[in-house]
């Protein structure tokens, strides 16, 4: 069907070019110059809303244009020059850039306040999703016992996606920006510190947990220590949250999830939480 909808949309030769990129909620192509994402209709006004936040994030130079093409939503983007994360070619080069891009996103004030409620309500559908598990269980009693050291918080622009396949670091020899972050459709108003969090488990953890924290704090002294310490909470509510996909959307994959990320969730938790060890 996407398929279809960029068949009428490109001359017969730019057609023939198209390679798939793959995706989820879209499907993503491209012809070398131009990146293609196609909406499925009931999805179609994403593709107009995606446009719309990239430019919120400084990224208006690579939309190049929104159609609907038999009900489908199409946002045609510029080709960044890159590949998706990996650990291989990250170098410190990488990691100046995602500091200053995670910095001139969370400085985009967004309306609102996180609330107690809501994180609250993330911490019981957890619970709920990861039962007959005592060791996340345990970790969801800290973590609602400190609470409120994430509560409150005025929200900021934020990707809230950072994972591997959606970080692109730029190819050898390529001009123009180091890295690149894409799918743009969940991002929106939230904590800074979960986007840091969401990168650490998304994208960095590739490399390893002990160079992972060590780029993930060298990214966080950029920030106020509050967004520092509020590290702690979020890191390992994210940990949970993967475990809680892997247990409603992937059950194979579960077991394994369980084994490599609870022992993160909790290490970090025990180690950088204000009081007991500071190590963020």
């Amino acid at each position: 069907m996407a398929v279809a909808a960029l068949r009428g949309l490109l001359p017969p030769e730019g057609f023939a070019r198209l390679t798939p990129l793959g995706g989820f909620e879209a499907r993503v192509y491209t012809d070398g110059e131009r990146v293609y994402k196609v909406y499925k209709p009931q999805e179609a006004h994403l593709a107009a809303l995606e446009a719309r936040r990239m430019a919120r994030a400084g990224l208006g130079s690579f939309v190049l244009g929104v159609v609907e093409v038999e009900g489908q939503g199409v946002l045609i983007t510029r080709r960044f020059p890159g590949r998706p994360f990996t650990p291989g070619a990250f170098t410190p080069k990488t990691l100046a850039a995602l500091g200053h891009l995670f910095l001139s996103l969370h400085r985009l004030p967004e309306p609102g306040w996180v609330t107690q409620e809501e994180l609250l309500l993330r911490l019981e559908r957890f619970a709920e999703s990861l039962s007959g598990v005592p060791e996340a269980q345990e970790l969801l009693r800290l973590l609602r016992r400190e609470v409120s050291v994430a509560a409150g918080v005025e929200r900021r622009f934020c990707h809230r996606d950072a994972w591997a396949g959606n970080l692109l670091l730029k190819e050898p020899g390529a001009e123009g920006l180091e890295v690149m972050l894409v799918d743009w459709v969940r991002s929106g108003g939230d904590d800074p510190a979960r986007d840091l969090a969401l990168l650490k488990t998304g994208s960095l953890d590739l490399l390893g947990e002990g160079a992972a924290r060590e780029a993930l704090f060298r990214m966080a002294r950029l920030y106020p220590k509050e967004v520092r310490e509020r590290l702690a909470f979020y890191v390992p509510l994210t940990y949970l949250h993967d475990l809680h996909w892997f247990r409603t959307k992937d059950p194979a994959g579960f077991p394994q999830a369980l084994r490599e990320k609870l022992p993160r969730a909790a290490s970090f938790l025990q180690d950088c939480f204000p009081g007991k060890g500071g190590a963020c």
